[in-house]
């Protein structure tokens, strides 16, 4: 018993910590943010929506990566470390579902139900690399697959502490797990929210 109390505290404290971890970092997110609407650390902190005038093009400076870029194109954020994720097979076998099989005349059965049998599969990294946040869109430059989408092309950005997801207009989404610096997060939104007003 003592075991189970023992494991169930120090669940608490796990789940404690990752809470307290998740809203500083939100907190860093929002204040970074508030800073391209010219708000007080204080003020941004505390709010969710960030309406009004956004000086994001007069304070934002591009960052020079040593990278060749298109006519026009600017860099204004870097993602590094962070791993593309996708599903793979696993080496294992998997069978689910639900199966009937009723004699109902000889040599004739009635079959129902839903089943699948195959490999099992489960989300890994493909590939290692950094993210790019242009002007004109991202570019991921990972040590095995290279990814370049256009702003026009990303329909949704989820920025978390530890994952970056683009939803694309096709196609299955794009998930980058690793640590997301608040700062560059707050710029890679603004850049998105950018170019969606244009």
């Amino acid at each position: 018993m003592e075991y189970l109390i023992g494991g169930a505290v120090l669940f608490g404290i796990f789940f404690l910590y990752g809470f307290m971890q998740q809203n500083k970092w939100e907190k860093s997110y929002r204040i970074a943010i508030g800073k391209y609407y010219k708000m007080s650390p204080s003020e941004a902190a505390k709010t969710t929506r960030f309406d009004g005038t956004c000086y994001f093009d007069e304070m934002v400076s591009p960052v020079n990566a040593g990278i060749r870029l298109s006519k026009g194109e600017k860099i204004y954020a870097v993602f590094e470390n962070l791993s593309l994720m996708a599903y793979k097979r696993t080496g294992g076998f998997g069978f689910g579902g639900i199966f009937l099989r009723k004699k109902v005349a000889p040599a004739i059965f009635l079959r129902g139900g839903l089943g699948k049998f195959g490999l099992s599969k489960s989300l890994q990294s493909d590939a290692v690399g950094t993210l790019y946040v242009t002007n004109k869109g991202i570019f991921y430059d990972g040590d095995k697959k290279n990814i370049k989408l256009a702003w026009d092309k990303i329909m949704r950005e989820t920025i978390n502490p530890d994952s970056i997801q683009l939803e694309k207009s096709n196609g299955s989404p794009v998930l980058l797990n690793g640590y997301i610096d608040p700062d560059e997060a707050a710029i890679m939104s603004l850049t998105g929210q950018l170019y969606e007003s244009l």
